[in-house]
């Protein structure tokens, strides 16, 4: 064949892609999957693929669509994909290029499973200090998995290898499906009842829809509530539910929680070697320097004559007992010192003298009081006797007793006779009894 009738590999791929442009079936399909591998650009295009148990599919959301999502797209998710199938032609590889998103089915649990996250970690629920500590060399185990399940069969046996003393207890329980959730919860009642030291809460991987029940909120707080300490190991070490972020310890897998939960018997012995060689070899010294010691002072010159030592103590005591004696007679003459300057400096201020020199000044000062208030009394009595006398002299009574009388009208005392007509009664009060008569003439004073 001539050359000319070879295409080249950008010839072929672009007529598959104008093939792929052109074909009506192409231009608008409806895909459902799972996002994975999902990249989001600096210029707001999402790349990512779109899979299903049997395909995978490349995708690319330009940011003009992508503006639209009422969602943050996570691997995981399960969506709804409306766009075109064409062909990169860099790459030759055929792409969909997606113009509209929603959340399906799973993808819809995953949106809640965010909230409820976000409303966990708000109350405080992932916080260190509600974690509690795990002991370090436990006596009881519970289990809480599938009886028939390779991961209880895997933790059995690591924890029989690691450390043989620790036993071992089972609560069969449904981890999947319908009825899973309420199964578990009901289980880790169950295991916080038995008075264990650790809970492990584990099974193998599988499908996001096998592993949902760890993610549902009801079963997370249940582990937060837990007074056991509670280790997670649910599916692979990729895998990470909601109930991993409330336990207080979390395995990438159930064999992994197991070594957990357990300390290595090897590591143990180990530890008791290094610890056996260590006390040894502190022994050994302890009894060459208390050896060496004691070799010490049995060449001390006092222990070959013990006298030498009741000497010094007996001479010691002496000396002590010298400076007790002088001490005391210091602190007694300066306490009698004190006493005495205390005394004559309460004798100066006592008040005894005073309180009788003020007594004698009292008495006198009440001596004259009494004959100053005498005299006085005795004048006002002079003054009273004097006015008494003065309005006696003055009083009307004793005008009329002398012969006097005075003449009223009406009530009113007469003084002018021209203040009287003929016809006018009148009355005379005199010193016994009154007069009542009759005006018949007026007489005026010649003095006028």
């Amino acid at each position: 064949m001539e050359n000319n009738e070879y295409l080249s590999v950008g010839a072929l791929t672009k007529y598959l892609k104008y093939k792929f442009d052109q074909d009506p079936y192409l231009t608008r399909v409806f895909i459902k999957g799972e996002l994975s591998n999902v990249k989001k650009h600096t210029s707001g295009h999402i790349f990512f693929a779109l899979k299903d148990g049997n395909a995978v599919i490349r995708a690319i959301m330009f940011s003009r669509s992508a503006d639209g999502l009422k969602f943050d797209p996570e691997n995981g998710q399960s969506v709804l994909i409306q766009g075109r199938i064409s062909i990169y032609e860099s790459s030759g590889q055929y792409q969909i290029y997606v113009d509209e998103m929603e959340i399906d089915g799973i993808g819809l649990l995953f949106e809640q499973l965010e909230k409820d996250k976000k409303e966990l970690a708000e109350k405080g629920y992932f916080d260190a200090v509600h974690k509690k500590t795990l002991p370090r060399y436990p006596e009881r185990i519970t289990i809480i998995s599938s009886e028939t399940s390779a991961a209880y069969r895997d933790m059995l046996t690591t924890l029989r290898r690691r450390y043989p003393l620790v036993k071992v207890s089972l609560i069969n329980t449904l981890m999947q499906g319908r009825g899973s959730r309420q199964a578990v919860i009901e289980s880790l009642e169950n295991a916080d009842g038995l008075g264990g030291d650790i809970v492990i809460l584990a099974r193998g991987g599988g499908s996001i829809e096998d592993l949902w029940t760890f993610n549902e909120k009801s079963v997370a707080v249940k582990v937060f509530e837990m007074r056991t300490p509670v280790i997670t190991g649910v599916g692979h070490e990729t895998d990470t539910t909601l109930v991993d972020f409330l336990a207080d310890a979390r395995a990438a897998t159930p064999t992994a929680a197991a070594e957990l939960a357990v300390p290595d018997r090897q590591d143990i012995e180990g530890s008791l070697e290094k610890s056996v060689t260590f006390m040894m070899r502190s022994i050994k010294n302890r009894i060459g320097t208390q050896k060496n010691r004691l070799e010490g002072l049995s060449n001390y010159y006092k222990l070959k004559n013990p006298g030498l030592l009741y000497d010094q103590q007996t001479e010691k005591l002496a000396t002590l007992r010298t400076n007790l004696d002088t001490k005391t007679g210091l602190i007694l003459r300066d306490k009698r010192y004190r006493q005495t300057g205390m005394s004559e400096r309460v004798g100066y201020r006592n008040p005894g003298p005073g309180i009788a020199r003020y007594k004698e000044i009292l008495y006198e000062t009440g001596m004259k009081i009494d004959g100053k208030m005498a005299d006085k009394i005795a004048g006002k009595e002079r003054r009273l006797g004097g006015t008494i006398e003065l309005l006696n002299s003055l009083s009307p009574t004793n005008t009329l007793l002398r012969g006097y009388s005075f003449t009223t009208k009406d009530g009113d005392i007469v003084r002018d006779a021209r203040a009287l007509a003929p016809g006018d009664e009148i009355d005379t009060r005199l010193a016994k009894g009154k007069v009542r008569s009759k005006v018949t003439e007026v007489k005026k004073d010649d003095r006028e």
